[in-house]
């Protein structure tokens, strides 16, 4: 049959990626010296993780028969690759064995699934000395640690393929069995997981969970049919909610941890096409998928020096990076191009595209288990969060601003802070008087959600100082405008800010108006905007406006954060402000009709009139 011209576009993209990398294909090596980041996990886990992402990316596109010639020497310098990482006696280039939480257990798992994915381009033509090298190297994931999340799967893939070239053990399936349990301990309703330790919700539902549960059930899901039926009904109904993640131009928006891995988001989507685990028409998955590969891909600024993806969101930019990240690890994205093992006579490829949520109109979808409602606004996608967080042991090493902010948008982002430090924009911050630390959101529960707000408790401060700002938040949003309410009770003076989303500039420019009652800045398209509620809040703004400062923006090189401020506040009270974000050129303000106990009536000369009713919400002068 002749391969659909959406097929080839996928085979393209899969060798523009791999392209760059064949210039550093040398002869002798096991790993592409990539230019980038190292990780905090130690040279050989860097160097294994600069191969075997890569792999997976390969292994896709030489499972779809390319036409170009390159196809068998690409796959050559894997095999040779492959042959010396395994080798113990290659001292300088074997990638050595998994040990205790180790992220060669991680690799291994990937190289697992890249070695069945292309078996008669990576496996079958190895010689049977390195196939037992490599039997002997992957069976150092037997027994080992894994860390209490959706890393459980590559001891289940390292295993599995075991089994797959006769090298398994009786014992290896009770290890899968247990594994399996551990995972699906995590799971809390309607699709969605916990990711484990990290205590989040967030993209690893994506990523992970709802890759690897239809991967592994295509692989392997004869071995154990119920469980394989259990774990698709599973991505069928996340499936149905993440979509409504996504942005009419495919962009999804940055939250959680791993921004970097881009366009790996949408990976689910293409493989629950391998084994029917979707009620979502084929043709919107392959438009999902493809819009956003292309939001990424076509730019530029996502690439490194030599061609290969680079650390960072819509360009380069390693320091939203977390310090597990080297510079292979964006190759994660690499499980976009598993719709390389949907094959070309199926509907995900044959059938028109069809429009996604997001272009069809405004919408919310609440995702209560994961304490997450989803929201499109004229195109746009944005994430608010009412209960997700990261763990205490993580907080700091991986920036809690990632998951504590009110709201998450495209084409806003948010900005980024230094380790133990905090962010000022979309949310309540604290500031200590005694040593200018900021505090944000971190544990978090959700105590109300639904369709039209949010209501939440947490804690603003640090145990070490036993510093202690007990805050209630209420949000609420209408078309571009998000109203935070906080009432908060501090334990010691505390000097408070209310921030609205950050506007990611390219350029150094833009109109901005401290003047109250409204606070704003516009430049290139876009404008924020904050007004507040109370006459005791003051004007301020936090930027970068010069290359003075380091950037702190995920999205763009500066910024402009219009920003409320109330000093030294201690024992109880209530903050509130209305926050915009959008496209048009001249905001206009509120007129506050009411602010009586629970019933608010504003009035907009664009947006009407919003009213709000929910016993929570105080009288306010």
């Amino acid at each position: 049959m002749e391969i659909p011209s959406a097929y080839r576009e996928w085979q393209q993209a899969a060798w523009d990626l791999l392209e760059p990398l064949t210039h550093l294909m040398q002869p002798g090596l096991s790993e592409l010296p990539l230019a980038g980041n190292a990780s905090d996990h130690g040279a050989n886990a860097d160097r294994l993780e600069a191969f075997a992402r890569p792999c997976l990316l390969a292994s896709f596109w030489l499972a779809s028969h390319p036409e170009q010639p390159e196809a068998e020497k690409v796959a050559a310098w894997f095999r040779q690759a492959i042959d010396l990482g395994t080798n113990p006696a290659e001292a300088d280039h074997y990638w050595g064995p998994n040990a205790n939480y180790h992220q060669n257990g991680v690799e291994m798992g990937l190289l697992g699934i890249a070695l069945e994915a292309a078996r008669d381009r990576l496996w079958e033509p190895l010689s049977e000395e390195t196939k037992q090298r490599v039997i002997r190297w992957m069976a150092s994931n037997r027994g080992t640690g894994h860390h209490w999340n959706n890393h459980f799967y590559f001891g289940v893939f390292a295993l599995e393929f075991l089994e797959s070239v006769g090298a398994g053990r009786e014992s290896d399936r009770q290890s899968i069995d247990h594994w399996f349990g551990e995972m699906e301990l995590m799971y809390r309703g309607r699709g969605w997981f916990m990711d484990g330790m990290n205590q989040t919700y967030d993209h690893y539902n994506a990523y992970a969970f709802h890759f690897y549960g239809p991967m592994w059930s295509y692989l392997y899901g004869h071995r154990n049919p119920a469980r394989a039926r259990r774990w698709c009904q599973w991505t069928r109904e996340f499936l149905s909610s993440y979509q409504h993640v996504f942005a009419a131009s495919g962009e999804h928006p940055a939250f959680g941890r791993s921004i970097t891995y881009r366009f790996n988001a949408s990976s689910c989507f293409a493989a629950a096409q391998l084994v029917d685990a979707t009620e979502l028409s084929p043709g919107r998955c392959r438009r999902l998928c493809t819009r956003n590969l292309r939001f990424f891909l076509d730019r530029e600024g996502t690439r490194q020096e030599q061609g290969a993806l680079s650390l960072g969101w819509r360009d380069t930019f390693p320091e939203v990076a977390e310090p597990y990240s080297c510079a292979g690890s964006p190759y994660w994205a690499a499980k976009a191009f598993v719709c390389l093992l949907v094959p070309p006579h199926h509907a995900f490829w044959q059938e028109a595209e069809q429009p996604l949520a997001a272009e069809q109109g405004d919408y919310v979808h609440v995702a209560d288990p994961a304490g997450l409602v989803f929201r499109s606004i004229g195109g746009q996608a944005e994430i608010l969060n009412a209960g997700s967080e990261i763990s205490a042991g993580n907080r700091d090493k991986f920036g809690p601003y990632k998951w504590g902010k009110l709201a998450y948008r495209t084409d806003f982002g948010f900005t980024i802070a230094p380790r133990g430090d905090y962010s000022p924009d979309m949310g309540l911050t604290a500031v200590d008087p005694r040593d200018g630390r900021r505090f944000g959101r971190h544990y978090t529960v959700p105590l109300e959600i639904g369709r039209d707000h949010y209501l939440s408790s947490y804690n603003l401060g640090d145990n070490q100082i036993q510093a202690n700002v007990s805050v209630e938040t209420f949000v609420a949003w209408k078309d571009g405008w998000i109203l935070q309410v906080h009432r908060y009770c501090s334990y010691q003076p505390m000097d408070f800010t209310i921030g609205t989303f950050a506007l990611p500039l390219e350029q150094p420019e833009a109109q901005q108006s401290l003047d109250l009652p409204l606070l704003q800045a516009s430049g290139e398209g876009r404008s924020v905007a904050l007004q507040p509620l109370q006459r005791s809040l003051e004007a301020a703004r936090d930027s970068r406006l010069s290359e003075s400062e380091p950037r702190r923006h995920l999205q763009a090189p500066y910024h402009i954060t219009p920003l409320l401020q109330s000093s030294a506040q201690v024992g109880e009270g209530y903050l509130a402000a209305l926050s915009y974000a959008g496209y048009e050129s001249r905001v206009q303000p509120w007129s506050v009709v009411s602010l009586e106990q629970g019933v608010w009536t504003l009035k907009h000369p664009q947006h009407g009139l919003w009213m709000l009713r929910n016993a929570w919400l105080p009288a306010l002068d």
